[in-house]
């Protein structure tokens, strides 16, 4: 069955970009609207950066490494105080395990400790924050997400305001000025901040193009199913629909990509002492790409009907090319030269 006949696309070639233009809507706005609404767990895992701050703060944990020190024994009672210094020291070692089991614990539980979250994300259009749960040391640990931010274009995070008011505000009389997050970090997340609102304008224009182009795919799914089908023009309205939308998100997809690995490197390398580490979002990514995939292939797609020839259907005349000029046939016997021979007989 050809794809074109007589100028015009069949149905089956409109249900293709029509399945892809769908596809490309629903990413899009997975991408948009993660960490917002009533999906704020469920969607938590496509943030664009986390921070993880379960290790913060544990250089203010002492280590026990030596033991107390031990009693001098005179030569007289020598051997009484061998034994008692051996048991001394037996005692000793026993001490400095348990006080350093009792460290390792209490670092494992100083972010709840200090008032603070264990992670923060950001997401195109929110900042949300939470623990890992069961506890941030299990090897299959997720996002348990405790509060996020209200939906706002071009959200603006500081972590230093967040993380101050945090330990302020916790159950133990610390200081926030004695254990500083650098300023290097600082100035790491505001140069991702900078990339949000441009971000947050792209998957927009992303996600309305891309539900433009079901609607146009729709559109010309009816005139398809009609006698008359739809026309090439009906055809270059959903190239350019699927054009801007394919183009928008591969802007999109590109920053963030390009912001979030930068931010995750730097991160990592400047909060190193100070126990901050930070992880890009793969499953964003992912989505991302896929919807500009997406949205290319049904750019794809109605670009073979417009470049294939037309096939005429059966029973029907020959259109007339552009430029062609249809000879003209008259029915008239006496008109034109063979009409004025006749007339002078």
């Amino acid at each position: 069955m050809p794809i074109v006949s007589d100028g015009h696309i069949r149905p089956l070639a409109v249900v293709i970009p029509l399945i892809l233009s769908i596809a490309g809507f629903v990413l899009a706005m997975i991408a948009l609207f993660a960490g917002t609404g009533s999906q704020q767990q469920a969607l938590e895992d496509y943030h664009l950066i986390a921070i993880n701050m379960s290790n913060f703060g544990h250089d203010l944990i002492p280590t026990p490494t030596s033991s107390g020190s031990q009693p001098t024994a005179t030569d007289d009672d020598s051997s009484i105080w061998d034994e008692i210094e051996d048991g001394l020291q037996d005692l000793g070692d026993d001490i400095t395990d348990e006080l350093n089991d009792i460290a390792n614990d209490v670092a494992d539980r100083l972010a709840g400790e200090l008032g603070i979250s264990q992670w923060y994300s950001l997401h195109v259009m929110t900042t949300c924050e939470g623990n890992f749960a069961p506890n941030a040391t299990s090897p299959g640990a997720w996002y348990n997400t405790t509060n996020c931010t209200a939906q706002s274009p071009g959200v603006h995070f500081n972590l230093t305001d967040v993380i101050q008011r945090e330990i302020d505000e916790g159950p133990l009389n610390i200081n926030a000025a004695d254990i500083p997050i650098p300023d290097s970090i600082q100035q790491t997340i505001d140069y991702v901040n900078s990339f949000l609102l441009a971000t947050f304008v792209l998957y927009v224009l992303g996600s309305a193009f891309s539900g433009l182009s079901v609607l146009s795919c729709v559109a010309a799914l009816a005139l398809a199913l009609r006698r008359d089908g739809a026309g090439r023009g009906s055809i270059l309205v959903n190239m350019a629909v699927s054009t801007l939308a394919a183009l928008a998100l591969a802007l999109g997809s590109a920053i963030a990509t390009a912001v979030s690995k930068r931010g995750v490197r730097e991160i990592n390398e400047r909060g190193a002492e100070a126990g901050v580490a930070a992880v890009e979002g793969a499953k964003f990514m992912i989505v991302s790409w896929v919807a500009f995939a997406a949205m290319s292939a049904a750019l794809l797609s109605w670009c073979v009907p417009c470049c294939l020839p037309r096939r005429r259907r059966a029973g029907y005349p020959r259109r007339a090319a552009w430029g062609d000029k249809t000879p003209r046939v008259s029915s008239d016997s006496r008109r034109g030269l063979l009409g004025l021979f006749r007339r002078r007989r």
